[in-house]
């Protein structure tokens, strides 16, 4: 799995990207912590989860030199982590 590297982040409205490292490689991702909420009109901020399931579905469909690739991904409750190549 992925480990999160400290001081290396960048945040946005609805969540925040990390720089993390695979522990068994060394490998260096950015991991994309997503909010969600189940549907439109929730009471939490953050992006329909509908919304973070088609990101998903076109990145693992793309394959273009300036378009991070999907590496990984966890889905959590209330959030995603998206772990995306460099």
């Amino acid at each position: 799995p992925a480990v999160p590297q400290p001081s290396s982040r960048c945040s946005g409205h609805f969540g925040v990207v990390r720089l993390c490292r695979e522990r068994g490689t060394g490998a260096l991702y950015a991991a994309k912590f997503v909010r969600t909420r189940r549907r439109r009109g929730g009471r939490h901020l953050g992006l329909e989860r509908a919304q973070v399931e088609r990101e998903v579905a076109i990145l693992r469909r793309l394959d273009h030199p300036n378009i991070m690739r999907l590496h990984d991904l966890f889905v959590g409750r209330a959030e995603v982590v998206l772990v995306l190549e460099l």
